[in-house]
């Protein structure tokens, strides 16, 4: 009978040892597969930030190259304008520097 307990203790200590391996393996399975995952996930926000900030830099080239466009062409309605008042503008100064 007393070797039957011993057994008995026996294999409980090694089904206790081979549990604790087994939860330990399992634990280190866990975190990998969770920074696995974590770095997927940072990987995966990186692209998207570096995407969206391309997008951002497009818009805001095209925004400035509209702009630039607007800005010229006003630019050369008002000069076109001024070219049409020259003639008048010379006359006038003219006439008062001869007075």
């Amino acid at each position: 009978m007393l070797d039957d307990i011993k057994a008995a203790e026996t294999a409980a200590v090694t089904t206790k040892k081979n549990a604790q391996l087994q939860a330990r393996s399992l634990l280190r399975e866990a975190e990998d597969t969770a920074n696995a995952k974590g770095a997927e996930l940072i990987y995966a926000a990186r692209e998207e930030a570096k995407a969206t900030v391309a997008q951002s830099q497009s818009d805001a080239q095209r925004k400035a190259a509209i702009m630039v466009s607007q800005r010229s062409q006003e630019d050369n309605s008002a000069a076109a304008k001024a070219r049409a008042h020259l003639p008048e503008a010379v006359k006038f100064i003219v006439e008062r520097a001869m007075v």
